[in-house]
C-alpha cells in the first residue's frame, strides 16, 4: 500500500510555488484579473490552435451533451465546445479573462454558454452549476492546493466523463524561471507539481484513469523587445531598474530574431488523464 500522502505533496509544491513575493499569481485569479494579460492569452491561443483542435476532437461530444469547462479563460475551449454541445458552463475567476469571454460570447452570438465567476475551490456544485455534466474538463487549470478535493468536486459535477490536462515535463516558462529567478531575486525557483503527483492522487482515490502523453510545440511572436518585456514582466515582480535591465538583456539573448520580430519557441510534454465515472462508482 502506498503510504505517501500524495495530496499533501501536491499541496506543499503548489504553496511553495505560490508563496513568493516575486511571481504575480498569489491566488487563482490574480494574474488573470488584468485585461491586458487576458488579451495576450487569447491572442496566443488563436495563434496556436493545434492544442485546442486536438482537444475538441478527442472529446466524446454529441449534440445533446452538457460540458463543464473549469478555468475557461477567455473561451479558448468553451467557444468551440458550444458549437458541438447543447450547453457549456464556463467557470472562470479572473476579471480580465471573464470580460473577454463575455465579449467573445456576444461577438459570436453564442446563446448556450453560461458563466460562473469563481475559483473552482469556491464553487458549490449543487447551487452554482447547472445540474450534472456529461463531460467535465479541466485544461491546464490546476492551481488549487487541495487537488483531491478539486477532483472529488469534478466527480460530483460529472454524470459520465472527467478529462484533466496537465504537464508531464518542464514547461518553457519554468525553463525561463530557473534561469531568471537567481538573477532577479537571488533565489532558486520552485516549479509546480507535475502529472506524477496528480496521477498518484487520483489512483489513491480508487480511480484508475487512462493516460496519454503528448508533446506540443508553439511560438510567441513579439513585434519588439518592449512588447516581449511587457509580456514577461506580467508574470514577475520587477521593482528596480537593475531587474528591468536583467530581464531585457535575457530576452535579447534568448529570443530568436526573425523578419524584424522576436520569437519565443516553446516545447512542452503534456498529459491527458481521463476516466469514465460510471466505472468507478
Amino acid at each position: 500500500m502506498d503510504c505517501l500522502d500524495w495530496n499533501n505533496i501536491w499541496r506543499e509544491m503548489i504553496l511553495a510555488n505560490q508563496n513568493t513575493d516575486h511571481e504575480n499569481r498569489g491566488n487563482c485569479a490574480d494574474l488573470w484579473n488584468s485585461r491586458e494579460n487576458a488579451e495576450r492569452f487569447w491572442q496566443r491561443s488563436q495563434q496556436n490552435k493545434e492544442r485546442i483542435e486536438n482537444t475538441i476532437n478527442e472529446l466524446p461530444l454529441h449534440k445533446d451533451c452538457k460540458v463543464l469547462d473549469i478555468g475557461a479563460g477567455p473561451g479558448s475551449l468553451a467557444l468551440p465546445l458550444s458549437e458541438k454541445a447543447d450547453q457549456v458552463t464556463a467557470v472562470e475567476p479572473g476579471d480580465g479573462m471573464l470580460e473577454i469571454l463575455q465579449e467573445n460570447i456576444e461577438y459570436y452570438g453564442i446563446e448556450n454558454i453560461d458563466t460562473v465567476k469563481k475559483c473552482w475551490e469556491d464553487v458549490d456544485v449543487e447551487n452554482d452549476l447547472n445540474g450534472h455534466y456529461d463531460i467535465v474538463i479541466s485544461s491546464f487549470s490546476l492551481g488549487m492546493p487541495d487537488i483531491k478535493d478539486a477532483i472529488e468536486k469534478m466527480q460530483a459535477a460529472s454524470s459520465k466523463y472527467v478529462y484533466i490536462y496537465w504537464f508531464a515535463g518542464e514547461t518553457p516558462w519554468e525553463a525561463h524561471s530557473y534561469k531568471l529567478w537567481p538573477m532577479l531575486y537571488g533565489e532558486e525557483y520552485t516549479p509546480r507539481p507535475k502529472c506524477d503527483v496528480l496521477y498518484n492522487v487520483i489512483y489513491n482515490m480508487g480511480i484508475y484513469p487512462d493516460m496519454h502523453v503528448f508533446s506540443l510545440d508553439y511560438q510567441n511572436t513579439f513585434s519588439s523587445i518592449d512588447e516581449a518585456f511587457d509580456f514577461f514582466r506580467s508574470r514577475y515582480t520587477i521593482d528596480t531598474k537593475h531587474q528591468e535591465n536583467l530581464l531585457r538583456d535575457y530576452l535579447k539573448e534568448n529570443l530568436e530574431k526573425h523578419d524584424g520580430q522576436f520569437v519565443e519557441h516553446g516545447h512542452t510534454t503534456r498529459v491527458k488523464i481521463w476516466w469514465d465515472k460510471e466505472v468507478f462508482l
